[in-house]
């Protein structure tokens, strides 16, 4: 929120960013704020991520998942990858139109001295402004910026081959260039006898469901839940490879909301556990609670864990039968059986 709060300020007291004269304007990775009413009529923001799309949904506000056309003005809060950050330079550079400008906001501890020292290694000319513990820097398309530069910065950040080609991923997702070590010790421990209808939380770009997928041969269906509209079709593509016939469904969803009237069998996940860079232990916590709550009365939850995470109260709360099958230096292993939180409609379900 502080670099949001600053990107306003700057927006307010900043009159060589031509927020009142820009007849078309976009905010890339937006998110919901009340400085965005004024500009209602000519705005257009692009959002990738499930929970603040829902923010600017909630406020009324149009998205789309990835943006076309000119713009007069766009603005930028990036995330905090540094290959993602390059990469929306170098989109929002694509979608500027001539004399337009560009404004970015970004938290000091993300690195935004270093970034906007970048911006200008590709502008003519950058200005800036400290505020809330953030940067925020423009620069205008008023004289060529390094296209060259710019080409290099969006091919680094796209869709890309990893692990010698195994699989694909993309700058910005969690772990994006190599298997996280606690999703690898949950496959040493999840049994190839899985069975009937699984569901992956907070799949990512699918190193879970394409384990279950070659080596669960009993499956009949698989939904993969991810948030981040970045991983939906590195997971496509991934688990596309498996030749198997269970094809599974790659949902844009934000696991803490519930997963609706879905009912499985078997739930696998990973869950998160950083709100930015703060540790967030609830994100866990609700994916547990969701989890429960669409399981049938007989099925089972296999999740990894930071060893320091406190799940097991939770755990033992929502499941009949709960235990730690592993444990390493850094990574915990739990799993629960015969849920008890489950809702009274998914328990009428499974009785059929």
């Amino acid at each position: 929120m502080h670099a949001l709060t600053a990107l306003f300020y700057a927006l307010e007291t900043q009159p060589e960013i031509p927020v009142a004269t820009a007849q078309r304007i976009l905010f890339l990775r937006a998110q919901s704020h009340s400085g965005l009413e004024p500009l209602r009529e000519r705005l257009t923001c692009e959002q990738t991520w499930k929970p603040h799309a829902a923010g600017l949904e909630l406020q009324g506000i149009r998205h789309t998942r990835l943006a076309e056309g000119q713009y007069d003005l766009i603005l930028l809060l990036p995330d905090r990858q540094r290959e993602s950050i390059l990469s929306d330079f170098a989109h929002a550079h694509e979608l500027l139109a001539e004399g337009g400008t560009l404004v970015v906001a970004l938290h000091n501890d993300w690195g935004a001295k270093r970034m906007e020292q970048h911006l200008a290694e590709v502008a003519p000319e950058v200005k800036t402004l400290s505020k809330n513990h953030s940067r925020v820097f423009w620069a205008t398309h008023s004289s060529p910026w390094k296209t060259d530069v710019l080409a290099q910065w969006k091919i680094n950040g796209a869709m890309q081959r990893i692990l010698d080609g195994r699989f694909w991923s993309q700058p910005g997702l969690f772990n994006w260039d190599r298997i996280d070590e606690g999703s690898a010790l949950l496959t040493e421990h999840l049994p190839h006898s899985l069975s009937g209808a699984v569901a992956d939380l907070g799949s990512s770009w699918g190193f879970l469901s394409d384990h279950i997928l070659r080596h669960c041969p009993n499956l009949r269906s698989v939904d993969m839940y991810e948030s981040d509209a970045r991983a939906l079709e590195c997971a496509r593509r991934n688990t596309g490879l498996v030749p198997v016939p269970v094809r599974p469904r790659i949902l844009w969803k934000d696991v803490t909301q519930g997963v609706g009237s879905a009912c499985y069998d078997t739930i696998i996940m990973n869950p998160p556990f950083h709100d930015g860079r703060e540790t967030n232990s609830m994100l866990g916590l609700k994916f547990i609670t969701v989890a429960a709550q669409a399981l049938r009365t007989t099925g089972d939850l296999w999740l990894v864990a930071n060893k320091h995470l406190p799940y097991e109260n939770l755990m033992k709360e929502a499941f009949e039968h709960h235990r730690t099958v592993a444990e390493t230096r850094n990574f915990k292993v739990l799993h629960g059986s015969k849920p008890t939180l489950v809702t009274r409609q998914v328990k009428r379900k499974s009785r059929r």
